[in-house]
């Protein structure tokens, strides 16, 4: 099933500018890897918890939905954990400090694409550097990737309608089988990209290196506040953790 990250809220979180938001999603993913002491980092997955939660109205349901695909991993990495680091309650402890920050990783990515809208991702990227034909590569590949998902759908439904049974068969049997879908989908995607290569060249693009957006953005008080204290906080962060000694284990101790 595709997962569709953004939802359309009426938030602090949506109503800032992208460019805060990438920012402030790198500064704090730079801030978690700083900490590998799970007293620390528990307490900082449930505080993004409540400000996706309350500055960006997606419920705590809505946020644990989208970490649900990670739970397969965190249950490996706590397990493996005490396999390979004695001693083993050691071993549990940095189990759990790794899959903390994998979720709380996860969790700040996930809160920057549900409260970011496709295209405004894109153009604070640009904004902030990155060249146009990287932004828009980025958008067609997000763009067609649920395009192709729809698309895969169809062709198995017609290949079942013509008595294809995946389900039957060892594991190369049913690999053997999926061709009658991948070659299609392949065909498909092929012309798909020749016809776009066609659209881009017929609107000239590339022949000028000076771009136009249809929507600008710019930064406003709020933003800048925003910018700001996301800055301080992350100081904050440098500061308990190299000045006060806090948040961290040594894993390999002298």
């Amino acid at each position: 099933m595709m997962v569709q990250f953004y939802r359309e809220r009426d938030s602090l979180l949506h109503r800032l500018d992208p460019r805060v938001k990438i920012i402030g999603t790198t500064l704090g993913i730079a801030a978690i890897m700083l900490y590998n002491d799970p007293v620390v980092l528990i307490p900082l997955f449930f505080v993004f918890l409540l400000i996706g939660a309350f500055l960006g109205k997606i419920s705590i349901r809505e946020q644990m939905t989208l970490l649900k695909p990670l739970l397969p991993i965190v249950i490996i990495t706590i397990a493996v954990w005490p396999l390979i680091y004695k001693p083993r309650l050691m071993g549990v402890l940095f189990g759990v400090s790794f899959s903390m920050r994998l979720l709380t990783f996860a969790l700040l990515t996930f809160l920057l694409l549900a409260t970011t809208s496709q295209a405004d991702l894109i153009l604070g990227f640009v904004k902030l550097g990155m060249p146009h034909e990287y932004g828009l590569t980025i958008s067609i590949s997000l763009r067609y990737i649920p395009t192709l998902y729809r698309l895969a759908g169809t062709i198995m439904d017609a290949q079942k309608s013509r008595g294809w049974e995946v389900e039957k068969g060892n594991f190369i049997t049913r690999a053997r089988k999926m061709t009658a879908v991948l070659i299609p989908l392949l065909v498909s995607s092929l012309k798909t990209a020749h016809e776009l290569s066609i659209a881009l060249e017929s609107r000239s693009f590339g022949a000028s290196p000076r771009r136009t957006f249809i929507r600008e953005i710019r930064m406003t008080k709020g933003d800048y506040v925003a910018l700001a204290l996301t800055i301080g906080l992350f100081l904050l962060a440098l500061y308990a953790r190299y000045g006060l000694g806090l948040g961290h284990i040594s894993i390999y101790p002298r």
